[in-house]
């Protein structure tokens, strides 16, 4: 996952060669010291070497330097070049779950995810209803709000994330979150990966290819 075109480059490079990682291109909303057309530019010439967009969309929240507007201008552009390209989206949307749902609606986007939802069940609920996926973390399996979230998700549209280096959570070390669904679930380990990895593949439409 990168934040900036200009990071996917380097990252391309480094990880072009790994047969179970894949770069994604990102252009993240909080984000703000960098060159507008230059970034621009770059997210155009490498949107053909991934089939992954992200991190991309919006934050509203008292965080965010950057205003509604500039977001919504750049997150615009990002769907405008990826709509039809079968292309799967990473999310942000804090605090702009509503409008980056509206978003992905409105420029016909079929694959997304939403990393670290936490916004309102209301709008969790139609962003089930238009296909779309979640991925949850560690921090998420330890909070109120988190689990509240977590235990509204059917489990055929579940992910697992680290969100690393954010959260100091490095995918070998992440076996917390299988073990939370596990119980959640009253399921094995094993079938708990299982299912994440049989979401993974349905999610690339590559399940049948791939067993």
């Amino acid at each position: 996952m990168t934040t900036l075109p200009s990071q996917f480059i380097e990252t391309f490079e480094y990880v072009k060669q790994l047969k179970y990682v894949y770069p994604s291109l990102g252009f993240h909303c909080l984000e703000s010291d960098y060159d507008l057309e230059k970034e621009k530019e770059i997210f155009l010439k490498n949107i053909d070497k991934t089939k992954f967009i992200g991190e991309v969309g919006l934050d509203f929240s008292k965080r965010a330097s950057k205003s509604k507007e500039e977001q919504i201008n750049v997150f615009e552009f990002i769907l405008e070049n990826v709509r039809n390209q079968n292309k799967i989206l990473n999310l942000h949307s804090s605090h702009a779950e509503d409008e980056v749902l509206d978003m992905l609606i409105k420029y016909d986007i079929k694959k997304a995810i939403f990393h670290w939802y936490s916004g309102k069940i209301g709008t969790l609920n139609k962003i089930l209803d238009n296909g779309y996926y979640f991925s949850i973390n560690s921090n998420m399996c330890k909070t109120k709000k988190g689990q509240n979230i977590i235990s509204k998700l059917p489990k055929n549209k579940i992910l697992v994330e680290t969100d690393a280096p954010f959260i100091n959570v490095l995918p070998y070390k992440n076996f917390n979150v299988y073990y939370y669904l596990s119980e959640l679930w009253n399921l094995s380990l094993d079938e708990v990966r299982k299912i994440i990895l049989r979401n993974f593949f349905n999610l690339q439409n590559s399940y049948d290819k791939l067993f």
